[in-house]
């Protein structure tokens, strides 16, 4: 069982409007909404730095340009 602990930010206030308009609209509670928000924003977050990294560490990277010439010939 995970142990819940508050946070307390602040949101411009269109997007605190729209974030209650979505949430009564579709019958969601904000902790839920902003939970799932978060989660998915922290994985894509991590996602992108592993991919640089994969970039960065890659060997055998050749420019594609000198390999269609090769092919051409």
């Amino acid at each position: 069982m995970s142990r819940e602990e508050a946070l307390a930010t602040k949101l411009p206030a269109d997007l605190k409007r729209s974030l209650d308009s979505v949430c009564k609209k579709l019958g969601l509670r904000k902790n839920f909404v902003i939970e799932s928000a978060l989660r998915e924003k922290l994985e894509d977050l991590l996602d992108r730095h592993d991919l640089q990294e994969a970039v960065r560490e890659a060997t055998g990277f050749h420019d594609w340009e000198p390999i269609k010439k090769t092919l051409k010939n």
